[in-house]
């Protein structure tokens, strides 16, 4: 056990932080609504503004997949149909092509929201600052 801990605080180190009532109370409020404990909200946001990214709050990040999931759900609808109409005759491959490219930019487009959100967050932390 004691070589355990050893190389436990040769690796790790342990710092102590102090907030107001205030502060902490709004950084628990935070960490509780990304279903987190404060301190490892306070490690990922750390991590996150290290690369300049935006910590999303956990209901528009799951916005976001959803939609993503929502489109891919589309798309696969879409290619029931161009399959029954293959089969059938029905169809013009033009056509479906045409379908399938307009559901990729929309997915691109969620996918870019994230980016378009980290550059206006930034953006308002230089003014800001």
């Amino acid at each position: 056990m004691q070589d355990y801990l050893a190389k436990y605080r040769e690796n790790h180190h342990e710092i102590k932080i102090t907030f107001s009532n205030k502060d902490y109370g709004v950084i628990q409020k935070i960490a509780e609504k990304q279903g987190m404990r404060v301190a490892t909200y306070i490690r990922q946001a750390t991590h996150e503004q290290s690369k300049n990214l935006y910590l999303f709050p956990k209901e528009l990040e799951e916005q976001i997949t959803g939609a993503i999931r929502n489109i891919r759900g589309i798309g696969n609808n879409i290619n029931q149909i161009a399959k029954y109409c293959n089969e059938q005759g029905y169809s013009s491959p033009s056509a479906l092509e045409t379908v399938f490219n307009f559901l990729r930019e929309i997915e691109n487009e969620i996918k870019n929201l994230k980016l378009v959100i980290q550059d206006k967050t930034e953006k308002q932390k230089h003014f800001t600052n």
